[in-house]
């Protein structure tokens, strides 16, 4: 990456995330069809930055987990892709309208747990059908993404843009929304909603050792003690059974 670039890229992160955090939260933007729109050419270059796994086995076994969950609490007008990209992070995000990423090393982690990964998915895939990233709306982030992409931006415009999206953070109560609804997706998808509180233990423990692998998105979900507290309550009000897992 040339340094010109590269001195464009961080001076883009550093001054467009604190307006995504400080920005309007409470209007819907964009129609449903802009926000497919959007995903699918954010999505195009996020694969151009980031190379997909060359496993064909871990991208089926995400892609049949991501699409049962489709099956129990998808919104027809979305246009949902679940895809793992290479690199050793723990880490995954949504963008508008549908396109879903986790990193291999998130796979990885979790083993062979598809409980805790169908509750990761779920997640992600609650914050884009609540469109929280369309609640997030500033005119200096997204007013440029419109424009960049409704214009035809040039690349190098639409891959910074990108990476500003990639670190935009929900509100806690964006999150504690992601996790409530995840954990009804997986449920009624058959997965056990008790993998939330196994992925809140792992990285509680990858924390704990100063793992460098968890990315910034999800250092920004915080494991606050009260996110754990209501996951647990939330899974034994489904369930009907006592929570396995997230002790306090």
């Amino acid at each position: 990456m040339p340094s010109r670039r590269r001195a464009g890229w961080w001076l883009l992160i550093t001054v467009l995330t604190p307006l995504a955090l400080s920005g309007c939260r409470g209007g819907i933007t964009w129609s449903k069809k802009e926000e497919v729109r959007i995903g699918q050419e954010i999505a195009a270059e996020v694969e151009k930055t980031y190379r997909l796994d060359p496993d064909p086995s871990v991208q089926q076994r995400v892609q049949l987990i991501g699409q049962r969950l489709v099956a129990f609490a998808g919104d027809k007008d979305f246009k949902y892709a679940f895809k793992v990209l290479s690199g050793k992070e723990i880490n995954a995000f949504a963008l508008p309208g549908g396109p879903i990423y986790v990193f291999r090393g998130l796979v990885d982690a979790v083993g062979e747990d598809d409980d805790m990964l169908a509750c990761v998915l779920g997640h992600e895939m609650a914050h884009i059908n609540r469109r929280h990233a369309n609640k997030q709306y500033t005119k200096g982030l997204w007013a440029s993404v419109l424009i960049s992409l409704g214009t035809k931006g040039k690349v190098s415009d639409i891959a910074e843009i990108t990476s500003a999206l990639l670190v935009l953070k929900y509100s806690r109560q964006e999150e504690y929304e992601a996790d409530r609804l995840g954990i009804e997706y997986s449920y009624k998808a058959g997965y056990d909603p008790n993998g939330i509180l196994r992925f809140f233990e792992l990285l509680k423990a990858k924390e704990k050792g100063g793992n460098e692998g968890i990315l910034a998105n999800l250092r920004t979900h915080p494991l606050t003690e009260n996110r754990i507290w209501r996951a647990r309550q939330h899974i034994e009000q489904i369930t009907g059974q006592p929570a396995q897992g997230g002790k306090p």
